[in-house]
């Protein structure tokens, strides 16, 4: 069996043959909406978790307090997330093209 050598070429690449016309327009339509309400509902759960956080300090309820941090902490996870998944998708799909060619 042959050991793949670093530089060499494995020949695979992606297509989107498969697929009836039209529908790599639509899913990538799809997924960029998905993102855009994933921002949004994060930017919205992250206003809730800012003031569940103040209600709770204000109101000497720790625990309270607690959940808010938490929440507003998640929040800001899945807003970096959700805005740079396209960064992150191109920097790897850059990475293995450098890996494999």
């Amino acid at each position: 069996m042959d050991e793949l050598v670093a530089g060499t070429d494995p020949g695979v690449t992606p297509t989107w043959d498969a697929l009836p016309p039209g529908v790599r327009t639509f899913l990538v339509d799809v997924v960029g909406t998905l993102m855009n309400v994933g921002i949004l509902a994060a930017v919205a759960v992250l206003i809730a978790g800012a003031i569940v956080w103040g209600f709770g300090s204000l109101s000497n309820r720790p625990g309270v307090g607690s959940v808010g941090v938490k929440i507003l902490a998640i929040a800001a996870v899945v807003a970096i997330v959700c805005a740079g998944a396209n960064a992150a998708i191109g920097f790897f799909a850059g990475q293995g093209v450098a890996i494999f060619s």
